[in-house]
């Protein structure tokens, strides 16, 4: 339990190169946008998105918390039970019990890799800097008991302030923590408001990546999951990808056959996406060679 994932395996799985799908072992095609990673390469699943204690910051004892681990891996093994005819089949995308699943898992998913834990780490030093070029009262909390945005006031407490502007590591790891748990209801059920719809493919073609749930805008370039008209993606598996959108004018819970000169555009979309690497059981150069396709048909304007 000391490697723990943030895609799980079960996922990536579904995403693993034909012949090792159903081994013991599966494998996926990696491929890095940083250079020094080197040349596309095949690995082990287990090898994928995974980092020591991710979720299990330290206890004062030294022990390691292990709650909310096990709470994901209990939402693993359930939704592990309905991938298969989610990833490769038809399902009833009106169902209520499968829509909340569906919705937190994809919430979860978006909260629980590296990066969520980087900008908490960030946003905790860049307030601590703010607070201390404030004036400050004779204990040395800073000045501050309220903060304007827009036209609301906010109170501002300031008790505990030294313990705060010490943070270490471990209280990171723990803030990182609280979030998945508290912010990723909020974010399912903005999901279960949107207009839901699945892109299915007849052979392999989406890939997936180390941050696979996409929030796009169609004239944003920074949009969050209650931004209105946002679209939410993310791959089900090679075979399907759900959409999420607010156009609620068009046919509530359907599937659209891919055309397929559009598989490059959907994979652009997902790799860019992505933190750091491409995850595919497909040969690399060839979902290249349709990224680049499209991208040259788009730039001429033949799209």
């Amino acid at each position: 339990m000391k490697h723990l994932h943030w895609v799980p395996e079960f996922y990536l799985r579904y995403f693993a190169t034909p012949e090792t799908r159903s081994a013991e072992r599966p494998q996926v095609w990696i491929f890095s946008k940083d250079a020094s990673d080197g040349d596309e390469s095949p690995t082990n699943i287990r090898n994928v998105c995974g980092k020591r204690y991710l979720y299990a910051p330290l206890e004062q004892d030294g022990s390691r918390n292990w709650e909310l681990e096990d709470q994901l891996e209990k939402l693993e093994a359930t939704l592990g039970h309905v991938w298969k005819d989610l990833a490769e089949g038809f399902v009833h995308l009106d169902d209520s019990a499968m829509r909340k699943g569906v919705s937190l898992f994809v919430a979860v998913m978006h909260l629980r890799n590296p990066e969520t834990r980087r900008v908490v780490e960030t946003i905790h030093q860049k307030l601590v800097a703010f607070l201390a070029n404030m004036p400050s009262r004779p204990d040395g909390t800073p000045a501050l008991d309220h903060v304007e945005i827009g036209e609301r006031r906010f109170p501002v407490e300031v008790e505990g302030w030294h313990e705060f502007r010490s943070w270490g590591k471990n209280d990171h790891d723990k803030l990182f923590v609280d979030i998945v748990r508290s912010e990723a209801i909020w974010i399912a059920e903005m999901l279960m408001k949107k207009r839901w719809s699945i892109v299915c493919a007849e052979t392999d073609t989406f890939v997936t990546s180390d941050k696979p749930v996409a929030i796009q805008h169609l004239s944003r370039d920074v949009a969050g999951f209650g931004t209105p008209d946002g679209i939410v993606t993310f791959p089900l598996g090679p075979r399907r990808l759900l959409v999420m959108d607010d156009m609620h004018d068009e046919p509530e819970n359907q599937y659209y056959p891919l055309h397929q000169s559009n598989a490059g555009a959907f994979n652009l979309g997902i790799w860019r996406n992505g933190s750091r690497f491409m995850i595919t059981g497909r040969p690399v150069e060839e979902v290249l060679t349709e990224i680049c396709a499209w991208a040259n048909e788009y730039e001429s304007g033949d799209e």
